[in-house]
């Protein structure tokens, strides 16, 4: 698997199939590459090129020597694009990856031929990362690993959540939840003009249906799609109807200019 330099720090990234039309993926906070794993082995099969980043600090990345920003995780995913000489990309986010992908449209929206906002909103509270100090990164990983899923997903769903999340730095964590919660991207949402799908769960507490409701309103040429029963991380919990969803949507948009 390849490696690029954004700022001087390594970054990995994931590249599999050889199809014209590249799907980008940006996971979310504390995560890696891996939590695409279930897209990763579906959408090379359907004729698209898959990338998945680990943002600096994440998996394979190198963790940076400055205290992590929004704006950096931006430049670790421009750095990618360069390096595989990418001109239209349809960009997926979840959570954090949303934000990352926010602040990547509004400096880069060339780039952009499509964007799947998955489970965010354009600005969280403040992050509460004092709670954390007396946490190690098992047990934060074991918290995120139970709140994120609905009360019903299965223990080896959350088990391999966990496996992920408890592998990142604790220090890296706590400026990437800090990094994440200090930008308002609301003003940018009326300025998306490329087609959107926003992909919310029916019981996620973090970015609630409501929210990717305001979304729609704002964003000129997008739609919602809810997932019953189903917390904040559809990828994971409902790989079948995600991969299937995102299917369509890319397979609507096909025949337009791509890279």
């Amino acid at each position: 698997m390849p490696y690029t330099e954004s700022d001087g720090v390594k970054i990995f990234y994931a590249k599999h199939g050889d199809g014209n039309e590249t799907i980008f993926f940006v996971h979310g906070l504390g995560e890696s590459h891996e939590t695409w794993k279930e897209q990763i082995a579906f959408f090379p099969n359907k004729g698209y090129k898959v990338i998945a980043i680990d943002l600096r600090g994440h998996g394979n990345s190198e963790i940076p020597k400055k205290k992590i920003e929004i704006e950096d995780f931006a430049k670790d995913v421009l750095s990618v694009i360069t390096s595989e000489g990418l001109s239209k990309v349809h960009f997926c986010g979840y959570s954090m990856g949303a934000l990352v992908l926010f602040e990547l449209y509004e400096k880069h929206s060339k780039y952009f031929k499509s964007f799947v906002i998955e489970a965010a909103v354009p600005q969280y509270p403040p992050a509460q990362t004092y709670l954390l100090e007396n946490m190690n990164m098992d047990e934060i990983a074991r918290q995120v690993a139970d709140f994120a899923v609905s009360p019903e997903a299965p223990d080896e769903l959350k088990d391999d959540i966990y496996r992920i999340i408890s592998k990142t730095d604790k220090e890296v964590y706590i400026e990437s939840a800090e990094a994440a919660c200090s930008k308002n991207y609301r003003d940018l949402l009326p300025n998306i003009i490329v087609p959107t799908l926003i992909i919310s769960g029916e019981i996620d507490y973090i970015s609630p249906p409501e929210a990717a409701q305001d979304m729609k309103q704002l964003i000129p040429y997008s739609k919602v799609v809810i997932f019953e029963k189903t917390g904040h991380m559809p990828h994971r919990e409902n790989p079948i109807k995600f991969n299937e969803t995102l299917l369509a949507f890319f397979e609507s948009l096909r025949g337009e200019k791509s890279e």
